[in-house]
């Protein structure tokens, strides 16, 4: 899977994959204290996570527009 069918897919989900699109945002941000631990802060520097991140945010402005 590649970046960019992360973003297609919030393009194109329906109101329930888009929720479930959040729930999982909001779980992965409520446990990075406990998950990722690394001295290189990964969760911060990783364009993955970057993009994950880019990804719930238009999710949910998404959501809010419906």
């Amino acid at each position: 899977m590649e970046l960019q069918d992360i973003n297609n897919f919030v393009q194109t989900a329906n109101e329930e994959q888009l929720k479930a699109f959040g729930f999982l945002g909001q779980w992965m941000a409520e446990n990075v204290p406990k998950y990722c631990t690394c001295a290189s802060k990964c969760n911060q520097n990783c364009e993955l996570v970057k993009a994950l991140g880019e990804a719930f945010q238009a999710a949910g402005q998404k959501l809010q527009g419906q």
